[in-house]
């Protein structure tokens, strides 16, 4: 489809009507933009405004929702502070789908990470999750993954690499959303645990997540359980699942659940998402208002937005991930920012 053919459609209406919440007129913008890129790619407009980063409740609260969560998954969503996203910016409506993936796998003759360094992933086979140097993008073994599902199995440098590509191809920029930006364009002008409320039982409308579907995959799963000091008090705790089916064990394809304020879809499971900062559990004490870009350097990188496999815990607005750049799973995606 050309770059210049834009929908302009009265989404705010209908999402705020469906989410039952209140987003502040300085925040959401009344008729969003949403182009379609050379790629067949959506974008939506993002508008600029403020919003208050970081956990939304008192970690205890948190804790009490979440018995079974370790604190130390809590480290780093504290203080609370503003910031302000100062320019306005396109962001992928979706998930980055395995079918736009793969025009620029053949387009630029790209070999992935995993590829070239010939080290083992992290999947699911024959009921168990273990590593393997035979998962692909292509194939996850577990499962058959379609084109209009989200990439997995890619690295951040992967991601980078495809928003270099992308870039170059329609002479914009494309790159991956700041934590900030990534945490602001989830939120969409709430304030809750979730872009849609608190309850994450209301999960299975808004996104791909730990379902009875998944459930009857292993119906005896078990996790830890750790109290407020961060020590273990139960190794047998039955997995939090969800009480209701969204269809979808796995991956699901981008799109099928309910979007944001914003009209972005899959902020909440499905595949957790890169962000381009580095990660550093102390940022927040120090994060500059405007705009923040993250540490200068670091280790690991960001990710957000959780997987389907994930407890609802972990698929929080304010949840923090960090793997290393080199990280790739059968639940690790990413979405791109076109500055605007």
């Amino acid at each position: 489809m050309p770059e210049n053919r834009v929908v302009r459609c009265s989404l705010i209406a209908a999402f705020v009507a469906i989410l039952s919440c209140s987003v502040p007129h300085d925040i959401v913008a009344a008729d969003p933009e949403v182009i379609t890129n050379t790629i067949g790619m959506k974008l939506v407009e993002i508008p600029a405004g403020e919003f208050m980063m970081g956990a939304e409740e008192d970690r205890a609260d948190t804790l009490n929702k979440f018995p079974y969560c370790d604190p130390k998954w809590l480290d780093g969503e504290l203080p609370r502070h503003k910031v302000a996203i100062t320019k306005p910016f396109y962001m992928g409506q979706h998930e980055v789908t395995l079918g736009e993936f793969l025009k620029f796998y053949h387009d630029a003759n790209y070999k992935i990470e995993a590829e070239r360094d010939g080290k083992p992933s992290w999947g699911h086979e024959n009921g168990r999750l273990v590593e393997s140097n035979r998962f692909r993008p292509w194939d996850p073994l577990a499962w058959k993954i379609e084109m209009d599902h989200p990439v997995i199995y890619v690295t951040w440098n992967d991601a980078v690499a495809f928003c270099e590509w992308l870039s170059k191809k329609e002479g914009q920029t494309y790159r991956l959303p700041t934590e900030a930006q990534w945490e602001y364009a989830c939120r969409a002008g709430t304030n809750h645990r979730y872009h849609f409320g608190d309850d994450p039982e209301e999960l299975i409308r808004f996104g791909n997540g730990p379902d009875a579907d998944r459930k009857a995959l292993s119906p005896n799963a078990i996790i830890a359980s750790f109290d407020k000091n961060g020590k273990k008090t139960d190794t047998g705790t039955p997995f939090p699942f969800l009480s209701r089916r969204d269809g979808y064990p796995w991956t699901a394809p981008v799109g099928k659940f309910r979007p944001n304020a914003f009209g972005l879809y899959d902020m909440h499971g499905n595949a957790w998402e890169w962000c381009s900062d580095w990660f550093d559990e102390n940022y927040y004490k120090n994060s500059p208002k405007d705009d923040p870009q993250g540490p200068s350097a670091g280790s690991s990188r960001v990710l957000r937005g959780g997987g389907y496999n994930d407890t609802p815990v972990r698929l929080r607005c304010a949840r923090r991930g960090d793997v290393v750049p080199s990280y790739r799973s059968d639940h690790g995606s990413f979405r791109v920012v076109r500055v605007r």
